[in-house]
């Protein structure tokens, strides 16, 4: 069995693009992205809302989600800080889990392979 690993990152959506250009330049090629709502550390933001007050303390974030095999994941740790972290409360957070099995489901191949992209055949 190989090594399969998920690292989950929540963080803000301002600058993905970025992420996902320095995620391509070390081998990362599929990733899922989910919008998401969350709180935190980070402060509320005063709103006024027909003349009165409200405190709003939930904000806009992105989940993105990353198996990798042969991709080291300290390697994909290293573009997280270099791409996400601005020191600033609401940067997010990075949870990694092993990954049972992976088993892509038009084919049947499972592990490593399940997460390749095979050009299809004519």
């Amino acid at each position: 069995m190989s090594n399969l690993t998920k690292i989950e990152i929540i963080t803000r959506p301002n600058r993905f693009y970025e992420f996902q250009k320095a995620l391509a330049e070390i081998g990362v090629s599929g990733l899922t992205v989910t919008k998401a709502l969350g709180t935190g550390l980070e402060k509320g933001l005063i709103e006024l809302y027909r003349g009165k007050k409200k405190e709003t303390n939930v904000h806009e974030r992105m989940k993105i989600e990353i198996v990798v095999s042969t991709v080291p994941v300290e390697a994909v740790l290293e573009v997280v800080k270099n791409t996400l972290r601005t020191g600033e409360p609401g940067d997010g957070k990075v949870f990694i889990y092993p990954v049972a099995e992976v088993i892509k489901i038009s084919t049947g191949e499972r592990g490593v392979d399940a997460l390749q992209d095979h050009p299809k055949e004519k």
